[in-house]
């Protein structure tokens, strides 16, 4: 599995990463920008209230108390997660092999609109793609 190497760029454009790319000889191919023009996430949570605290176990069941059931109230059910073309913001970012516990640190950038770069790099072109990063003004430069 390849290196994923992250980083974020504060407006966005990557032209000065893509020719440090081409000075380094890397291909730009594996290179993937989620915009900050991308809707702004959510929280990861698919629900705001535990409803089975209320009503048993879970929305469908209820426990014959009128308006328990969840359906229908604000704060409680599911919440419609963003989309970058079909897939939700966290799957995006989980491609990129974000761990888990960092990926609200991603979606905040975004949210702040900010874009989340990443390169898939081979064991050897890993450093080469950190340095042109790094080189090209992105911060928080991490590889997963």
């Amino acid at each position: 599995m390849p290196n994923v190497v992250t980083g974020i760029s504060q407006d966005g454009n990557v032209d000065a990463l893509t020719r440090a790319l081409q000075a380094a000889k890397l291909s730009l191919d594996p290179l993937q920008v989620l915009d900050a023009g991308a809707p702004a996430p959510t929280l990861p949570a698919t629900r705001l209230v535990d409803t089975s605290l209320l009503t048993g176990s879970g929305l469908d069941t209820g426990t014959g108390v009128p308006g328990l059931t969840g359906r229908g109230l604000p704060g409680i059910g599911e919440t419609r997660q963003p989309e970058i073309d079909g897939d939700s913001i966290w799957v995006r970012l989980s491609d990129f092999e974000i761990p888990d516990d960092e990926l609200e640190n991603y979606a905040l950038a975004l949210e702040a609109g900010r874009s989340v770069v990443a390169y898939a790099a081979g064991a050897a072109t890993v450093r080469a793609v950190e340095t042109a990063f790094r080189a090209s003004g992105l911060v928080n430069v991490k590889t997963f």
